[in-house]
């Protein structure tokens, strides 16, 4: 299986070094690189957004450039939010993690993030043969560096897991009732439950709420609401004949 690791370029703020040490743990990833960083891993405020992923932050490694950090890897693939004819070919995380699927066992792939305030520069572009751009909502397209690891990083744990091949057999929908003809049983069976004495007097309400959400996740259509509107209809009609004799 192929490895990944995460190179944090010339990182801002220490708090988003311990938040991207959590955010590859949860995904299984351990090799956090830094390079030229402003942002001190040793900080307080680092230690405390790692939580339980300070084993990824005191073992990350540090490098003064680029280049040096993304020595002996396979491939080195950047992220950005800006596009660009020198900016590389570019992908989007799902794309790139299916791809991933097929790369040979023991093939080094390295994550590459800019810093917080920029992203990467064209210098540090040069340096990735792929680039990958996470779509996002026009009006703010940034996403914080965190985040921005993780959607890659679940986008690969998904693929490269084995998660998305196990097949679940989904029902299809079937064509449920409307909202009206269940109020419609709802009233008739609040009626039949209070004529008989199953509802509580003092909070008639409980019980109706637990059967609405029975029939909630059941999703019963029309002709199954029907059934049991006659059923109650009959029933009453039982207990008034019952009561004349």
């Amino acid at each position: 299986m192929a490895s990944f690791s995460v190179i944090l370029v010339r990182p801002l703020f220490s708090g988003n070094l311990g938040s991207v040490a959590r955010a590859m743990k949860n995904m299984g990833l351990k090799d956090l690189r830094l390079v030229a960083p402003k942002a001190d891993r040793e900080d307080v405020e680092a230690r405390k957004m790692a939580a339980h992923a300070q084993d990824v932050l005191k073992k990350s490694k540090v490098f003064s450039d680029l280049k040096a950090a993304v020595a002996g890897f396979d491939l080195v693939v950047g992220t950005s939010r800006r596009k660009g004819r020198e900016r590389g070919n570019w992908t989007e995380p799902r794309a790139f993690a299916e791809a991933a699927q097929k790369f040979p066992p023991r093939y080094k792939v390295a994550l590459v993030f800019g810093p917080e305030d920029s992203g990467l520069l064209n210098d540090d572009v040069a340096l990735c043969q792929r680039m990958i751009h996470i779509p996002s909502h026009k009006a703010f397209p940034s996403l914080n560096l965190a985040q921005a690891v993780m959607v890659i990083a679940y986008e690969l744990y998904l693929a490269t897991s084995g998660i998305l091949a196990r097949k679940v057999s989904i029902p299809a929908e079937k064509k449920a009732a409307k909202l009206e003809a269940l109020e419609a049983m709802y009233e008739d069976l609040g009626a039949l439950l209070g004529e008989i004495g199953f509802l509580n007097k003092q909070n008639p309400k409980h019980l109706m709420r637990l059967l609405r959400q029975l029939f909630n996740r059941a999703r019963p259509t029309d002709k199954e609401v029907r059934i049991f509107r006659g059923i109650c209809r009959q029933v009453r009609w039982w207990r008034g004949q019952k009561a004349l004799t």
